[in-house]
Formats: structure tokens, C-alpha cells, sequence
């Protein structure tokens, strides 16, 4: 252990002697607050919707004439529900669409001073599947109703049940992964190479192997103190967004106080990006044990880091997700700060997260050691 702690005073003495170390730790952040600021317009229609996905439905009053279209369209529920009943289902996501048509609405009345009947159409524009099924029945309507109806036209009446809450944490769970890996990596990416490719380059590296100290502890201490490193850059990077988060979520005429995260929400997120960080320290750590000099790491480190950024863009647009998924490295970590933000993380998917990132990370310190054993690597030319 004290060998271990050795190597982690020895980096941080390196790394706060560097003020340009010092600086990629606290730019980062002041960028994302000034970028960040500046998207007060952004929106949270990211996903996909399947495109064989039938939207379900209840349909007060359908006529006749237009229930063989609906039914092409739409999962119509035979259920025998009331108004209020069936829009706390679109609320709550358990139903995309509710369709109420007037009393003895009739499609062929076109005459000329009858009041023109309207069309209620409910959806959750939280849930993509309700905005998909929205969007398909307002244009079936628009195309054959003429003048015999409005939609959507009585004033005072809130036609889309998604919450406040819904809507911030829909933001969220796009915003919150695809941020965590590029921020983290990009923070790895600024020291990384330097502490092991560099040490390489000028002949530094040489003198630490040559102590008594065990080439796995080496390893380790390097990855814990690099961590840390990612961790504080991250953390600045965290702080910039939290900053900016009340222009960018107030841009879109929500209020920050509508999020319903609690302590053990933000808990498993902190432990996930913990995980995460040793996985990217330690694999750019690998990589620049294997290169010559800092521009080769850099040239190995650009598509790696191209790849983590991808796997928190991809995992972004899984719903719901398979709890086996999780287990992936990073990736799962990715699907388990989603399922988080949008409040149907399970504690088994978080968890399995966390120990396959862990798993992975000793798998590298323990190829780390191996490597810092070897002349051929650690000497080449």
C-alpha cells in the first residue's frame, strides 16, 4: 500500500508543478457553461420511433366511417374507460393517445351555420411513441376534414398531459450520458499520454521501474492518481453544466425545481462515473504504454475515444433496455444513468454496471503490470 501511494505523490506533485495541467482541468468547465448557455433552444425530440410501432389508443365516439383507418393506424384498446381515466393513462405513459369526438359526430355534416364540432386529441409529448401517434392522427384528420370538424381548437383545455417533471428528465436522459464519456475522456485525453508515453519519452519511466516497487502497484498508483486528474476535470466540466442548466432548461420554458431526483439517484450516478473514469484511465493508459512518445498515443487514444463517445450517444436511444445489457462495459453504464434520469433504473442493472467497469479496470492494471515488465515495450525506440 505504501508503494502504491508513493507512485500517487509522486503524480500529483508532477502534475499541480505543470500549470497547463492545471489549466486542462478548469477550461473545460468555463467552455461547457459558455456553450451550454448559449443552447437555451435545445430540444428533446432525440429519439426514434420504431417504424412498425402501432401507437395505442382510446377513442371516445369513434364513428363508423373512420374506425377501418383508425384501426390500420393505431392499437385501439377495447377497454372500457371514461375521459379523465384514459388521460391519466397518457399521462403516465401507459397509453400514447386519447381521442374524444363529440356526441353523434358526423363526418358528412358540412352545412353551412352549424357550429363546427372539435376534435379533442391528447398525447404526452414526453413520451416519443405519443408524439409519433399524434402526429400521424392530426394528419389523417387534417387530410378529410374539410370543414365538417376542427382539432385541438377549444381554448383553456391542455391538450398535452406530459408534466413538467416528465419533460426535464426526458432532456436529461439525453443530455446526461452522451456528456459524462465526452467529458471524461476528453479529460484522460489532456494527461494520459503525458504521465506514461511522455515519462517514456524523456527517459523517466526508466528510473521508476528500476525501484523495488512491484510493476502492478506502479500500474495501480498510476491509474488511481490519473483518476483523480479525470475526476477533477470532469468535476469542473459537472459544475459548468450545473451552472448552465437553469438557461438551458429555462430556454425551453421549464423550471429546474421540477426534477424529482432524490439522494440515492444522484449516489449511483456519482459511483457509475467513478467506474467509468477507471475504465477510460486505465485503457488510455494501455495504449500509452504501447506507443513511443506522446504523438503516438495521441494518434493510438483519437479513435478509442471516438468509440466511447459513441457508445453514450448510442445508449441514449434503448428504451427500455434488457437488465443483461448493463453488464456491458461502459456501455451499460450509459443505459444505467438514462434509465436513471427517466426514473426506471433498477438497483441489479446500476450494479451490474458498476462491477463490469471494475472488472475490466483490474483486467488492465493487471496487462499494465505485465507490460511495465517488459524491455520490449517499455524501451523500444
Amino acid at each position: 500500500m505504501k508503494s502504491i501511494l508513493t507512485i500517487i505523490k509522486k503524480e500529483f506533485s508532477r502534475f499541480f508543478k505543470d500549470k497547463r495541467m492545471i489549466l486542462a482541468i478548469f477550461i473545460p468547465g468555463l467552455l461547457i457553461f459558455v456553450l451550454y448557455s448559449l443552447m437555451g433552444a435545445v430540444t428533446d425530440k432525440m429519439g426514434k420511433t420504431d417504424e412498425d410501432y402501432k401507437p395505442s389508443a382510446v377513442i371516445i365516439n369513434l364513428p363508423s366511417e373512420l374506425s377501418v383507418p383508425f384501426s390500420t393506424l393505431l392499437n385501439i384498446s377495447d377497454e372500457q374507460i371514461d375521459e379523465e381515466q384514459a388521460k391519466i393513462k397518457v399521462e403516465e405513459g401507459a397509453l400514447d393517445v386519447l381521442i374524444v369526438f363529440p356526441e353523434n359526430f358526423d363526418l358528412s355534416n358540412t352545412e353551412i351555420g352549424e357550429i363546427v364540432p372539435n376534435i379533442n386529441l391528447y398525447f404526452n409529448s414526453s413520451r416519443d411513441n405519443s408524439v409519433a401517434g399524434y402526429a400521424v392522427i392530426n394528419a389523417t384528420l387534417e387530410a378529410i376534414k374539410k370543414t365538417s370538424f376542427t382539432v385541438n381548437s377549444v381554448e383553456g383545455i391542455k391538450y398535452d398531459l406530459a408534466t413538467e417533471s416528465d419533460t426535464v428528465t426526458k432532456i436529461l436522459s439525453r443530455l446526461v450520458p452522451m456528456l459524462m464519456f465526452s467529458l471524461i475522456a476528453s479529460a484522460c485525453v489532456s494527461f494520459v499520454p503525458e504521465s506514461i508515453a511522455g515519462e517514456k519519452e524523456r527517459g523517466t519511466m526508466a528510473t521508476i521501474l528500476i525501484t523495488p516497487i512491484k510493476r502492478w502497484k506502479i500500474a495501480l498508483g498510476k491509474i488511481i492518481s490519473l483518476s483523480c486528474f479525470a475526476m477533477l476535470s470532469g468535476l469542473s466540466s459537472f459544475i459548468g453544466v450545473i451552472l448552465s442548466l437553469p438557461k438551458l432548461v429555462g430556454g425551453m420554458g421549464l423550471n429546474l425545481t421540477s426534477m424529482p431526483y432524490g439522494f440515492g439517484d444522484y449516489f449511483a450516478i456519482f459511483a457509475l462515473i467513478i467506474s467509468v473514469t477507471l475504465v477510460i484511465v486505465s485503457s488510455f493508459s494501455v495504449l500509452s504504454t504501447l506507443s513511443k512518445n506522446v504523438k503516438e498515443a495521441g494518434a493510438f487514444i483519437g479513435p478509442i475515444m471516438m468509440v466511447i463517445i459513441l457508445l453514450g450517444v448510442v445508449s441514449m436511444f434503448f428504451t427500455n433496455p434488457h437488465v443483461a445489457l448493463c453488464a456491458i462495459p461502459l456501455l451499460g453504464s450509459g443505459l444505467a444513468i438514462t434509465e436513471i434520469m427517466l426514473l426506471t433504473a433498477s438497483p441489479l442493472g446500476v450494479a451490474l454496471a458498476i462491477i463490469s467497469n471494475l472488472v475490466l479496470t483490474a483486467g488492465f492494471v493487471v496487462l499494465l503490470g505485465f507490460m511495465f515488465k517488459s524491455e520490449k515495450i517499455m524501451f523500444k525506440k
